[in-house]
């Protein structure tokens, strides 16, 4: 315990302490109280704060202590001083602080289950509002020490960051921890105020999760992303040619090598099933104009659907004498085909086999009026 004296000032102030209490309150009259540049002293009495000297040298009587109305003395039969009155500095310089929290967050929009966010950082503060300080926040502490101070200020800014940044998503914050500072700074900057206390800067310097939710929140934005859909299937064919690659015989693995482009292509087909599928290969098949007519045929064909005239990839393999009519190729395997009428309107069905060449051409929009294979007129 320091020895009383008449002349009170913080002594041996160190560059982190913020507040220190003079240890005796019964301050004898014309005590001399020093008060740093950089600091102010606060006069408690009876648990109230009764006022605060600025920087300088002050001394105590009943001029510049106002609410101290009468001045006593030990001759009057007094065993001690009635100026009980407890001297607390309180330093407003700027201080550095760091903050690490450990909570839930939302791992991005649309991916609303919650995961672990631990992130740190550090801050800046100062004390500006003393009546309000005392009040709100040295008015409940047991001991008015620095260390006190401290463990209250790490446990505030813990709990004021925690609940904005549960309010973001993580995504957010890991790719842009400027701005999720500067957000979070303007949201808790208030409740600081609300205790005599200037936040002066938050800087998030690291946010992360756990292992385990990284990589649930690295799938989740794969397969969400615009080439998500073809992300999934390579990982499917990918997991389909290394069990191909695994089984037993070197001549697997080459197996599985010369199906890996056919598997990719057959998983980029799946979706698409019955008139779907129909409808996809024809918008994908690319069409070529007829030479003749400029009627548009499915490439590669053989002869104009339109007009019967041959392809020149045709022309090129038979080129046929000229003046040569063109001879129909008998249908095989059809065994009693009905023959095409001769002249008139269309059939009342569209064909599905070509009467003269068997091919399918039932896939076709409408019947044509000559065979796109072998030429022949249909009706």
């Amino acid at each position: 315990m320091a020895e009383k004296t008449n002349v009170i000032f913080w002594n041996n102030q160190g560059p982190d302490d913020i507040i220190m209490a003079y240890e005796h309150d019964d301050l004898r009259t014309l005590t001399s109280v020093t008060v740093p540049e950089h600091a102010v002293a606060a006069f408690i009495r009876d648990g109230q704060l009764q006022g605060v000297l600025e920087p300088g040298r002050h001394l105590i009587s009943s001029n510049n202590i106002p609410w101290l109305t009468k001045i006593y003395n030990l001759a009057l039969g007094y065993k001690e001083t009635p100026f009980k009155v407890q001297v607390i500095y309180i330093s407003q310089k700027m201080f550095s602080g760091k903050w690490g929290i450990r909570g839930m967050v939302k791992a991005a929009q649309g991916y609303e289950v919650p995961i672990t966010l631990m992130a740190n950082g550090d801050y800046q503060f100062r004390i500006n509002d003393i009546p309000v300080f005392y009040t709100q926040v040295l008015g409940g502490m047991k001991s008015y020490t620095t260390a006190s101070l401290n463990a209250f200020m790490k446990g505030f800014i813990n709990e004021q960051v925690t609940q904005q940044l549960s309010r973001q998503y993580y995504m957010e914050v890991l790719n842009n921890l400027e701005m999720a500072s500067t957000s979070t700074k303007a949201l808790i900057e208030q409740y600081f105020a609300q205790r005599g206390i200037e936040l002066l800067s938050l800087k998030i310097i690291e946010a992360r999760t756990t292992e385990e939710d990284q990589k649930k929140v690295f799938e989740y934005l794969q397969f969400t992303s615009a080439a998500g859909e073809s992300f999934k299937r390579y990982e499917v064919m990918e997991r389909m040619a290394d069990a191909i690659g695994d089984s037993q015989g070197g001549a697997a693995m080459g197996t599985g090598m010369l199906l890996f482009p056919q598997m990719y292509q057959q998983l980029q087909q799946q979706p698409v099933q019955g008139v779907q599928q129909q409808q996809y290969q024809q918008q994908q098949q690319p069409k070529v104009l007829c030479p003749y007519c400029g009627n548009p045929n499915d490439y590669p064909y053989k002869f104009c659907g339109n007009c019967g005239k041959p392809s020149p990839q045709m022309q090129q393999q038979q080129q046929p004498p000229m003046g040569a009519p063109q001879q129909g190729v008998p249908p095989q395997g059809m065994g009693g085909a009905q023959q095409p009428p001769q002249g008139g309107a269309a059939p009342a069905k569209a064909f599905k086999n070509c009467p003269y060449c068997g091919q399918d051409i039932s896939g076709l929009p409408k019947t044509p009026k000559f065979c796109p294979y072998c030429s022949e007129q249909l009706y």
